[in-house]
């Protein structure tokens, strides 16, 4: 379990930090050679170092700062002067880096237009803040914190179980190919860079944070840097004396100085020198000396220095690598331009994994029979919530326990080829709404059942998912039952349909499968779950004063391991108003606290009523049990979750409908005025996956109407937890003034940049733009560039007049088409009603 959450977190970071980290390493691997390649790109700065090896003397700071200083009114803050020529010599004055000379220190004269001077100023800010200021420097050491988890954690998931052999450790496996090639290289060099990126991160952190300076600090036994308390003469800089003191110091005057001159009087003036000859570019004694006597206030030299204080002078010797020298420096400059190396490794490893986790789910094909087992069964499915997929795998893993071979195809990837070849076929197929076809298979329903094609040579067996509350019960599945009959196909035996969760009619389906494969599957039928008991904790009325009827955000509190992704659908068991129940069996002349036993559990007469059918006419009852028991159960409703998880209560919205006789409808009744507030409400989560997020991560244009706003709300809720930011939201109500549905929460999301477009559309306000899809046309363009940025469009709301309007819409602005291709793509969702 640990290493698993460790790979996940491992690869999570590597596709996020890791391309931070690339971008650190290619232009850290640039700067390694910054001054060499600055001397050949500029001959007058190369020209310092030929005067030094030469012999030549430079000049004395007395007669070189008033030469620098000559026609610049700024001050002088600091001064670099290296005569070997290594490193540019520089005097900084105040104002910033478009005041800096940059001279040779044996003549004086200004080096200007230096080739690769803002070249290397930008990599540079690249390299440390991602040219982003402050918060690029936040980003890089955090990322830099990354680098040593992944030394860290890439070293225990690659722990070999043969570690005490070398080559295990330090071989690539260059025979290897595909994805066992690119682990080898991946793990094998972390191994040959892994004490690099410890040093180079550990030392990188130095710039990036002051509690991991100041911690370091203390742990190698230094103190924080204060200001001098030895006394300071009055008067002005005298230079004379300043480099009297410095000079007096072995190899200094024809080395390195390196001058912070006071900001004020009466501070010291501090100075880091190098001779000559170092033991690398970094090992430098520090001074402080007084800017008006020239004595010499402190002096730390590098040689005398503990192992704690030469580590903390050498920060940047170590992290470029030049403490070990021009060696040091090859090996950082290769080990950085290595983390572009990881960057595509990782992420081609990542790619690959997700790739065949996405042909394990769209090519799950049981394995072909032996050759001579006849010609390949052809199983088609076409699912909105996924029921029907997954009746068509059971179906095709029994074909294939018959030894026959099969091959799985959703309906949308059906073409003349393939029904032509296919000799035996299997079919289930579910309805969607009243009577539509699934939105995946929407664009193959137009491109196959509109024609005639020969299929006399296949036999078929169709299994249809439906509704019996809608008026085209199976009105997909028929139709493709209908087309196929009229295309010459024969089939295996009676279609078979299925009323929502019908085991009898599963159960038929089971058996005539068994009767062609010589294979009984006695698996439990793959049934919705039971309906639990949910509390129902808070009603809030969210149009008050609205004359399109209330609408209500109804919260319920889930029982105990309940789990809902956004996109889901609350399926709720409905109930009378208990004043009608007691009506009807008062005109029945029967008891309502008469207790009964039915379902295995005691309740009373009124309570088992209230979940069924009542008859509108009375009629003698002699057995109340059996009266009640022979009521048919109340149809459940189903209702767009509004809410995550994360949000405790699971909110629904719901329009309460009110019908001619004055009475409510059934399920929006019992929800929002006649359950109890602290009652029960039994319901379940049905999964919607036909409404799931999907890419991930890609950016919404999200389009709804009335109570689908509560579709729409988890979609963002879920967005918004997940830290994926910029989508578009166009929805509409009649008026601005009453039904602007959670304006407050939409308006918060716009000023944080979650929601980057909202589009609302007020049907009853003169003013208010009409219908979503009339905003939705005036927007074309934005249509256009938002579906090819990679972003997915989701409708929630009615189905007739909105999502009809807003389907057509789509295909005037994005063409047929492009529109097919989002269905195909899973890219276009809707969940309408």
């Amino acid at each position: 379990m640990f290493k698993s959450l460790l790979f996940q977190l491992h690869w999570l970071l590597g596709i996020t930090a890791g391309t931070v980290l690339a971008v650190m390493g290619l232009s850290g691997a640039t700067l390694a050679f910054e001054d060499e390649i600055m001397r050949a790109a500029n001959p007058a700065f190369a020209h310092v170092a030929r005067q030094h090896d030469a012999g030549a003397q430079p000049l004395a700071l007395a007669e070189l700062v008033p030469m620098l200083q000559q026609g610049q009114p700024r001050a002088m803050q600091r001064l670099r002067v290296d005569a070997t020529g290594k490193r540019l010599s520089v005097a900084r004055f105040e104002g910033g880096q478009e005041h800096w000379r940059y001279f040779d220190p044996y003549t004086g004269a200004s080096l200007d237009d230096l080739h690769g001077l803002r070249f290397f100023a930008f990599v540079e800010d690249l390299h440390r803040h991602l040219v982003s200021g402050e918060r690029g420097g936040l980003v890089t050491g955090s990322c830099a914190i990354a680098l040593v988890f992944f030394c860290l954690s890439g070293l225990y998931l690659r722990w070999p179980r043969r570690w005490w052999h070398w080559r295990t450790w330090l071989a690539v496996e260059w025979a290897r190919s595909g994805r066992s090639f690119l682990w080898s290289l991946h793990s094998v060099a972390g191994t040959w860079v892994m004490l690099v990126y410890l040093m180079i991160a550990l030392t990188g952190l130095w710039w990036s944070f002051d509690w991991y300076r100041s911690g370091v600090t203390r742990l190698l036994g230094g103190a924080d840097a204060g200001q001098s308390v030895a006394p300071v003469g009055q008067g002005a800089l005298d230079l004379h004396k300043v480099q009297a003191t410095l000079y007096a110091l072995d190899g200094v005057r024809g080395g390195y100085i390196d001058l912070r001159f006071p900001a004020r009087p009466g501070k010291p003036l501090t100075a880091r020198v190098q001779g000559d000859h170092a033991a690398h570019d970094r090992a430098q004694d520090l001074l402080e000396i007084d800017p008006v006597t020239g004595a010499r206030l402190a002096y730390a030299p590098y040689a005398a220095k503990d192992a704690g204080g030469k580590a903390m002078v050498s920060v940047f010797a170590l992290h470029s690598g030049s403490f070990f020298g021009l060696p040091g420096r090859i090996v950082v400059m290769l080990s950085s331009l290595c983390m572009l190396v990881f960057f595509i490794t990782g992420w081609m490893l990542y790619l690959d994994r997700r790739r065949k986790k996405r042909e394990v789910r769209a090519s799950r094909r049981p394995v072909a029979a032996a050759p001579g087992a006849g010609d390949a069964w052809l199983v088609a499915f076409a699912s909105q919530s996924g029921f029907a997929e997954q009746l068509a795998w059971r179906a095709a893993a029994q074909l294939q326990a018959a030894g026959l071979a099969v091959q799985v195809r959703p309906f949308g990837q059906l073409d003349d080829a393939l029904l032509q070849q296919a000799r035996k076929a299997l079919f289930v197929i579910s309805t969607f709404g009243d009577g539509e076809a699934p939105d995946a298979a929407r664009a193959a329903e137009r491109r196959l059942l509109t024609r005639s094609l020969p299929l006399a040579g296949l036999d078929y067996a169709l299994l249809g998912l439906g509704d019996r509350g809608y008026t085209r019960f199976c009105g997909f599945s028929r139709n493709v039952d209908a087309w196929l009959q009229a295309q010459g196909a024969q089939r295996l035996f009676t279609t078979v349909e299925v009323d929502r969760e019908d085991a009898q009619a599963l159960a038929r389906w089971q058996q005539q499968l068994a009767a062609i494969s010589g294979i009984d599957d006695h698996a439990p039928l793959p049934l919705q779950p039971a309906l639990h008991a949910w509390t129902l904790h808070a009603r809030t009325l969210l149009n008050p004063g609205s004359a399109a009827g209330a609408i209500w955000q109804v919260a319920l509190l889930p029982p105990a391991h309940t789990h809902w992704q956004a996109g889901d659908i609350l399926e709720v068991a409905p109930r009378h108003d208990a004043a009608h129940v007691r009506a009807v069996l008062a005109r029945h002349g029967l008891d309502p606290a008469q207790p009964i036993a039915l379902d295995g559990s005691t309740v009373t007469l009124a309570e088992a009523a209230a979940g069924r059918a009542l008859p509108d006419t009375a009629t003698p009852v002699a057995d109340a049990i059996a009266w009640v028991s022979a009521l048919p159960l109340l149809p459940h409703r189903e209702y767009s979750i509004a809410s995550v998880p994360g949000d405790d209560h699971l909110h629904l919205v719901i329009r309460l409908t009110s019908l001619p006789d004055g009475q409510h409808g059934l399920g929006s009744g019992w929800l929002c005025v006649h359950a109890d507030t602290g009652g029960t409400v039994h319901a379940r989560v049905r999964r919607n996956a036909g409404f799931h997020r999907h890419p991930e991560h890609a950016p919404m244009l999200l389009i709804g109407n009335g109570t689908g706003i509560a579709g729409l709300r988890s979609l963002l809720r879920e967005a918004a937890v997940q830290g994926d930011r910029g989508h578009w939201l166009v929805f509409g109500e009649r008026t601005r003034a009453r039904d602007h549905l959670y304006r407050d929460e939409i308006t918060a999301w716009q000023r944080e940049g979650h929601l980057a477009r909202v589009d609302l559309a007020f049907s009853r306000d003169a003013d208010g733009g009409g219908y979503v899809q009339h905003r939705l046309r005036d927007a074309a363009a934005a249509v256009q560039a938002w579906v090819a940025m990679g972003g997915s469009v989701y409708v929630c709301g009615s189905l007739h007049g909105m999502a009809e309007g807003v389907d057509a819409v789509l295909r005037e602005v994005l063409g047929e088409d492009a529109v097919d291709r989002l269905l195909d793509e899973g890219r276009y969702r809707r969940d309408v009603y």
